[in-house]
């Protein structure tokens, strides 16, 4: 009589025979499609912001990216630390382990929630330590409001993250993309009537813009949560259940997968924000500049990080399910995938900088011609490290999936600020080449980023393909 255990390998055997490359690339392609889409919504609700506070003018705007930039460590992180909510339910999928499911979404949603109560005070303390850093005192000011109602909004901000990765480890995205679709638009009517003030509101300026979005993350994750409870197939596993109930093991495993990955994220956001400021060094245009180049990036790089939550998907699955070698040719079509798209986004980046950058320009504001001056040669930086940009972010979503994300951390953040602060703060000061030299760091640590990840990932395939372990951790 056959065991379980035998027709599990009889399995997975039969399929690495069954699925061939058209398959994955059709399968990857069609789990990052809606992810593409949800991923687009929620960085448009950040460009919604960014477009409204350009059309304020342009100091409203350096103000405002500021903020953002102080804010933004602590969202990448907390968008780090709940990326394994989405591989832990994905495998468990693949065993067939119901009970890990539940427990991982019960337990990352007291994560986020947890992190965004924890950080709040550090947000409200953002424009002392603005001035602390060397920025303009008078934008710092500016930012208060805005960073107030940020910090409010985290903990719902959180809540959607790990409901996302919930929702896209069961490869049904859909609904989150539909939820964050509907956020976007509820954002933008929201930045228009809390900046310049509706019927019985008076005009908040930045802070309405901060406040937009707080109420747009508790709608949405409001709504998906209704989604969960009310669905199959999670109704049935009552996912909701006994939320306050602890199982630490699940949590260590989360803290101990997340750390790595939030610091990974924050190394490379916070290579974003640290040339940022220190651009800020040299006036409000280069911030105002480097803040429009900085959300055009933000926005291309939506593509290559939808495909590799996929890729994270689908790998941790089929590791799950012990199958070698789909999860091999999984990883290698994302990859391959990956470069053909960031090639189309530079492409469309070296050709329409300048279009782009006066989407989030006032044609009236005064320092106009400077931002754009100095906006468009970034962007052009932009559209040179799109590839390295996207392999990075791939191969690092992969890694995930195997649950090796320790020494890929040390990786990354190795190469994000020895050659992207390092070479950025060299060319900028050094070489003299200013707001444009240091944002040129960028182009360096993203490409050291892209060989060292992609050296890791291929490596950890060597080593399953030659019989070793699956999973890192």
């Amino acid at each position: 009589m056959t065991t379980a255990p035998e027709n599990t390998v009889e399995r997975a055997q039969q399929s690495e025979q069954e699925l061939g490359w058209a398959y994955h690339h059709w399968q990857n392609i069609s789990l990052a499609m809606p992810i593409v889409i949800g991923a687009l919504s929620v960085i448009g609700i950040s460009t919604a912001d960014i477009i409204a506070m350009g059309w304020i003018d342009s100091i409203n705007l350096a103000a405002g990216s500021l903020g953002q930039r102080y804010y933004q460590p602590v969202y990448f992180f907390a968008l780090g630390m709940t990326l394994p909510v989405g591989a832990l339910v994905a495998q468990a999928l693949g065993s067939r382990n119901d009970r890990q499911i539940r427990r991982t979404l019960r337990q990352g949603l007291l994560l986020g929630i947890a992190i965004g109560i924890i950080f709040a005070p550090i947000i409200l303390t953002g424009p002392t330590i603005l001035v602390w850093l060397g920025q303009d005192p008078e934008l710092s000011h500016m930012a208060t409001g805005f960073l107030f109602w940020s910090a409010i909004g985290l903990p719902f901000n959180f809540t959607f993250f790990v409901l996302r990765q919930y929702l896209v480890a069961h490869q049904r995205p859909l609904p989150q993309v539909i939820a964050t679709l509907l956020g976007l638009a509820i954002n933008i009517i929201g930045n228009h009537a809390f900046v310049e003030g509706f019927g019985p509101l008076p005009p908040m300026g930045l802070a309405g813009i901060a406040l937009a979005t707080s109420l747009t993350w508790l709608l949405v994750s409001f709504g998906l949560i209704i989604y969960i409870t009310n669905s199959e197939p999670f109704k049935s596993s009552k996912p909701f259940q006994r939320l306050w109930v602890m199982d630490w093991k699940i949590t260590h495993r989360i803290i101990a997968l997340g750390l790595p990955i939030g610091l990974t994220i924050v190394a490379e956001s916070g290579m974003f924000i640290a040339i940022s400021l220190i651009i800020g060094l040299f006036g409000a245009a280069g911030l105002a500049a480097s803040a429009i180049a900085n959300q055009i990036a933000a926005v291309a790089f939506m593509v290559p990080i939808a495909l590799g939550q996929a890729g994270t998907i689908r790998v941790a699955n089929y590791a799950g399910k012990q199958d070698r070698q789909n999860l091999r040719r999984s990883a290698h079509s994302v990859m391959l995938i990956g470069i053909l798209v960031t090639s189309v986004t530079m492409i469309i980046l070296l050709i329409w900088p300048e279009a782009l950058v006066e989407i989030y320009l006032d044609h009236d504001d005064p320092l106009l011609d400077e931002v754009v001056a100095l906006a468009l040669p970034m962007v052009l930086i932009a559209a040179l490290f799109q590839i390295p940009d996207g392999l990075q972010g791939i191969a690092n979503s992969i890694l995930r999936g195997l649950n090796d994300t320790r020494i890929p951390a040390l990786l990354a953040i190795g190469s994000f600020w020895l050659f992207g602060i390092g070479g950025g703060t060299l060319m900028g000061f050094t070489l003299g080449m200013g707001p444009v030299g240091v944002w040129a760091g960028l182009l360096f640590g993203l490409t050291a980023s892209a060989l060292t990840l992609t050296w890791r990932m291929q490596r950890g395939l060597n080593r399953m393909k030659a019989g070793g372990q699956i999973l890192s951790g």
